[in-house]
């Protein structure tokens, strides 16, 4: 069992949000059926809506909510349902005042710094996690989400060189196969959480994504960091929060 802000995961495992209609209700809803945590994009969410490509933002927000109701009812009380805002997209903020008012768990958010995202969602009844893809980038959003709100993430997702979507890393440095490696990233972020459960009381799971195809890729990995950089508290397994989806 793993915490993630007012819900349980018995599976800890998301889904990544897949934009234009990848990810929906009906995927969503059948993850957290299971246990784990699906996610909905909100990225033209409403591409299939008869009037989108007349007014695209009222198709979108009324599928958001049409979707979220989907999954809640698949669900059926398991698991949790959450979305994927990207901070890049125009209708961002009023998405997720959308997947709040829908009744979403949680509100996973990156292509670019998510520093404004406790003030959108406004509420504690909803989890909130930055996708980030350094130490960097998670020290700057704990920070500002600490002094500004009051608040710290429920759990922070790890985008690696190798996820897909809307990465931190440079084209060069892609390219050139220069990039951090999540075994290098990971420590980082770790390190960046552990002041920020102490403050708040409570656990930060750290999820990461990205070049994870079977069982041997993360296993070495996952086993492999000392013990000093481990959450204080977290699923059964002691290393229950490095989970890779």
């Amino acid at each position: 069992m793993l915490t993630l802000g007012k819900k349980v995961l018995s599976v800890p495992i998301l889904q990544g949000g897949m934009g234009v209609g990848v990810s929906l209700g009906g995927l969503a809803g059948a993850v957290a059926a299971c246990g784990g945590m699906g996610c909905i994009s909100t990225a033209d969410a409403g591409y299939r809506e008869p009037d989108f490509t007349r007014d695209p933002a009222s198709a979108n927000h009324r599928a958001l909510t049409a979707e979220i109701r989907k999954a809640k009812q698949i669900a059926n009380g398991a698991g949790m349902v959450a979305i994927n805002a990207m901070v890049a997209t125009q209708d961002y903020a009023a998405a997720i005042r959308t997947a709040v008012e829908a009744g979403v768990d949680a509100v996973v958010s990156g292509a670019g710094l998510p520093l404004e995202l406790p003030g959108l969602v406004n509420t504690m009844e909803v989890a909130i996690a930055p996708i980030v893809s350094s130490g960097r980038a998670a020290k700057l959003i704990l920070r500002r989400w600490a002094k500004e709100f009051g608040r710290t993430a429920d759990f922070v997702v790890i985008e690696g060189c190798k996820a897909g979507g809307h990465l931190g890393f440079a084209e060069q440095d892609l390219f050139s196969g220069t990039c951090q490696t999540l075994d290098e990233i990971l420590p980082e972020v770790l390190a960046e959480v552990k002041p920020y459960e102490a403050q708040f009381g409570h656990s930060i799971p750290v999820f990461v994504a990205g070049g994870v195809y079977t069982l041997p890729d993360w296993v070495p990995q996952a086993f492999s960091l000392p013990p000093a950089l481990s959450p204080p508290t977290s699923a059964m397994h002691p290393r229950g929060t490095r989970t890779f989806c």
